[in-house]
């Protein structure tokens, strides 16, 4: 589709100059909002002094999709989120005035537009003001959840249409505040208390991750009684990040094992800054520095691409295992249209599970029996 034929103002040119760069990306966000289509922040260039010399600005439809690579196509797909597209504005900074320059524009698109009535829930263009970020602290502060946060604004804005923002985009605000650095008070409450328990019992364990600004980022710790229950019981460990029960959306990272009486047991915690590799790498390896190092035999987590990533690193030895949960939901999400009435397919399924299921806990049964008789040893000598 043809652009270049919007002469108005406010249509980039080559040789226009900006102040600073989130200038340039403001004009263009604004040309985009126009015209109907999504702007990307692309690659930049920085010098040894940080200063950024150049910057692309994309269509977000710039790209190709990436082929499907697995054994069996699945059954859904999604509608195609890339075209190739190739409309963008690179700027340039020219030293003599310290300006922005356009350096490069291509005014072209090659997909459909976006009409103006849905112009403002584009990505590029949905934004959570200070007023409205505002309003959510204070409804969070009041005890509404973060879905009756949202559905107020949208009935005191008229509308869905008139809020400007998706509640993912105000569920990204409200975590991004808290990420940025602790409340003031909390990250000393926290020292406080893990101060007060090794004080306590000189086994409790807990570790603190820094980042460049010297604010706290991730978080473990594990008490004496983890230490003992992961020193019998800790040849099969379960690690999941689905308790975001805090209002601050932080993931909260449990080690979670059986005993000898077939009871729950907690190993370790860890409140972590985000789900990415490095974070599962750290919380990973200083899980094993609390446990001085022993491995578990098995380790099973969801389908989480980096905890997969971080565990082939930190704990390569260690059999990774997916929870049946998810296998199940999953199998449900994609295999459900063959589900039919009188079909075999999800007992097949089931009993396949539960075959690979038994050779991995066969390996694990005569060490956990050990455990067991040692543990009730050890409690009854204690005794």
């Amino acid at each position: 589709m043809d652009c270049s034929k919007l002469a108005e103002d406010g249509t980039p040119e080559l040789g226009m100059e900006f102040n600073s760069e989130e200038d340039a990306y403001k004009f263009y966000n604004k040309y985009a909002f126009k015209m109907g289509f999504s702007v990307r922040k692309d690659y930049l260039n920085k010098d040894k002094d940080g200063v950024t010399t150049s910057r692309r600005y994309s269509c977000c439809k710039e790209g190709v999709k990436r082929k499907y690579e697995g054994d069996v196509m699945p059954k859904r797909t999604r509608a195609p989120t890339k075209t190739g597209c190739g409309a963008k504005m690179v700027i340039v900074l020219f030293r003599g005035t310290m300006k922005y320059r356009v350096h490069d524009i291509i005014l072209e698109h090659n997909h459909e537009l976006h009409i103006a009535q849905c112009a403002h829930m584009m990505p590029s263009q949905r934004k959570v003001s200070e007023a409205q970020g505002f309003q959510a602290e204070i409804s969070e502060d009041a005890g509404l959840s973060l879905k009756q946060s949202h559905e107020l604004m949208e009935k005191e804005a008229g509308g869905m249409e008139n809020v400007g923002y998706t509640r993912e985009d105000l569920k990204r605000y409200l975590r991004t505040r808290w990420e940025r650095s602790l409340k003031y008070g909390e990250a000393g409450s926290m020292l406080n208390y893990f101060q007060e328990q090794t004080l306590e019992n000189l086994s409790f364990f807990h570790a603190v991750q820094l980042d460049c600004e010297e604010q706290i980022t991730n978080i473990f710790w594990a008490d004496a009684g983890m230490l003992i229950d992961y020193k019998f019981f800790g040849d099969v460990v379960t690690f999941d990040t689905t308790y975001k029960t805090n209002k601050e959306y932080r993931p909260l990272g449990v080690f979670v094992g059986f005993n000898q009486h077939r009871q729950i047991v907690i190993f370790g915690a860890a409140l972590m800054y985000d789900e990415t590799i490095d974070s599962f790498k750290w919380v990973f390896g200083t899980f094993l520095e609390a446990m001085c190092g022993k491995r578990p035999s098995t380790i099973l987590t969801d389908q989480d691409h980096a905890m997969a990533a971080a565990l082939s690193v930190v704990m390569p030895e260690t059999f990774h295992g997916l929870c049946t949960f998810h296998i199940r939901r999953n199998f449900m999400k994609h295999l459900g249209n063959h589900y039919k009435e009188n079909s075999d397919l999800p007992y097949m399924f089931g009993a396949c599970i539960e075959r690979q299921r038994s050779r991995r806990l066969c390996a694990v049964v005569t060490r956990q029996t050990a455990a067991a008789a040692d543990a009730d040893a050890d409690w009854w000598w204690l005794g």
